[in-house]
């Protein structure tokens, strides 16, 4: 399949599966504004993260990184009225945003940002587990810490997904082997391909979402 195929199958993906609401462009266009990094979530990879949200029952969600708070819609309109998404950003402009963005949704009440650095926060979050889903969307070379707090506190049938899973081609140059964010990403898949209590794989959808379900076990 030649790269146009692929450009071309993309592009009906996106038409199918990649409609937003006025509130979800209207959060894209925030953050470019603020010249916030565009590099949140595709909206057919949002709508994915709600299907496999949806199928999984998930009801407490952790997010890091937040961002404008696009994920965070995505995420919050799927859980049920009683559900909760905690979602952590590093920086407090950021939140300030994404919380706006969350009022605008009509999601204020289910969905509560914290800030600071993500791995500074996680072990007091263990407390307020298990958990039902977790979504990694934040620093690449910090993955694998990610990953090893995510398989300490999802539940048993709880459910694991990273975006970026594919950093854009690069896991597969040889060039690109020596940078902290491709190295991060690489352990991380590896970690999530050979860990005895995950079942997962990547969906090659957008920069590829890596997947996985706790299994029981240690």
């Amino acid at each position: 399949m030649d790269q146009s195929t692929i450009d071309r199958l993309n592009d009906y993906l996106h038409d199918l599966f990649g409609q937003e609401d006025e509130v979800l462009k209207a959060i894209r266009a925030r953050a470019l504004d603020e010249g916030f990094p565009q590099i949140q979530i595709r909206p057919e990879e949002g709508l994915m993260l709600q299907f496999l949200l949806k199928a999984n029952d998930a009801r407490r969600v952790i997010e890091l990184g937040t961002l404008a708070g696009y994920s965070g819609v995505w995420i919050g309109r799927i859980l049920p009225e009683d559900g909760q998404l905690i979602t952590l950003e590093i920086d407090e402009e950021r939140a300030e945003v994404a919380r706006e963005s969350f009022r605008q949704a009509g999601l204020s009440d289910r969905v509560q940002v914290r800030v600071g650095d993500a791995l500074s926060l996680l072990p007091g979050l263990s407390a307020e587990g298990p958990f039902d889903a977790i979504f990694i969307d934040a620093i690449k070379s910090e993955y694998p810490a990610y990953l090893a707090w995510a398989v300490d506190n999802i539940r048993v049938g709880g459910l694991i997904v990273a975006h970026n899973a594919f950093r854009r081609g690069r896991i597969v140059e040889p060039a690109a082997q020596h940078d902290d964010l491709v190295r991060g990403t690489l352990a991380f898949n590896r970690q999530l391909s050979e860990d005895p209590r995950l079942l997962g794989s990547i969906v090659p959808l957008g920069d590829g979402l890596a997947v996985a379900v706790r299994l029981a076990g240690s």
